[in-house]
């Protein structure tokens, strides 16, 4: 008995229960990391952000990884994939961009289905303007800005100071003075992080929880701030790209979500858009609410042809 036993636990250990393979692609500028999960039709997987982990949309990949290949991107000017230079001659939208290619091109994908969460859906619908004729399909989960500017800026800001209470307000504007005069501790800043996500959550309860997986891996502010810089240099606004690509678009979005208004007017700019709305959930639905997500992308997958 106890030789099976150590039998079965060498092979588990050798055969992890996720199994994933990192590997890389080199291109002028450096390297770019992915991770595979399973095998099957291909669905590429983009984190939010911009900046985020690509850890973040780990347990995503996990789960296609059942049923799909999934492959999941270190996002240029994140993680390991850091350009050389790293400035913003090398952390732009078209890069960034033209990075898709790159991998489905490594890979000899032809046509992919693509899902991005957030930024990632952004960059998603980015993609699939310049190269329609590589996406199968777009899958969105709460897709971020359908266009860069001072008034939805101000429409998202709005939208998460109005879910916090007249304290939590308080506290937020002077840990954020803080941040900005360079006087904040280690302390203020978790509790500067904590409170900006109280606004993308539904059930506020499951805040501490829920940090542990929204915050998975290290963040790359500096390449957040590059990029946003570029969206504004180039006037980001897929409103006047994206009818070049006529493949079908699914949008998977938590109904309480304070980003949600970027959904209704995509609905608007592209009517046959399908929506499918996650009750009871912010903007982390394969998070707070993960039966009804996983659910809804695997039908919505089964519809790929």
């Amino acid at each position: 008995m106890k030789t099976v036993l150590l039998l079965l636990t060498i092979l588990l250990l050798a055969h992890p229960l996720h199994a994933q393979q990192m590997d890389s692609l080199q291109y002028a500028q450096g390297y770019l990391y992915y991770h595979t999960y399973g095998t099957g039709a291909p669905v590429i997987i983009l984190s939010g952000g911009p900046g985020n982990s690509y850890l973040q949309q780990e347990e995503v990949a996990i789960a296609l990884g059942t049923s799909y290949k999934s492959i999941l991107l270190e996002q240029r000017g994140t993680g390991r994939s850091i350009p050389t230079p790293f400035d913003s001659t090398t952390i732009t939208l078209q890069a960034e961009v033209e990075d898709v290619k790159r991998l489905l091109d490594h890979l000899h994908i032809q046509q992919g289905i693509i899902y991005g969460h957030s930024w990632g859906a952004m960059l998603a619908m980015c993609f699939a303007a310049a190269h329609p004729e590589r996406v199968r399909t777009l899958v969105l989960a709460n897709p971020g800005y359908y266009k860069i500017s001072e008034e939805n800026f101000a429409v998202h800001v709005a939208n998460l100071r109005v879910r916090l209470g007249v304290a939590d307000l308080q506290l937020l504007d002077t840990l954020t003075k803080k941040m900005t005069d360079g006087r904040a501790s280690a302390a203020d800043s978790v509790e500067l992080d904590k409170l900006g996500r109280l606004s993308y959550i539904y059930n506020k309860s499951m805040l501490d929880s829920l940090l542990k997986k929204i915050n998975a891996g290290k963040p790359n502010i500096k390449m957040r701030q590059l990029l946003i810089r570029d969206l504004f240099r180039v006037h980001y606004d897929v409103s006047k790209t994206l009818p070049r690509y006529k493949g079908p678009v699914h949008v998977i979005a938590g109904r309480q979500d304070a980003l949600a208004f970027y959904t209704y007017d995509l609905k608007i700019i592209r009517p046959s858009i399908q929506l499918h709305w996650i009750q009871e959930s912010g903007h982390f639905p394969m998070f707070e609410q993960a039966k009804p997500f996983y659910d809804t992308l695997f039908t919505v997958l089964k519809t790929v042809r």
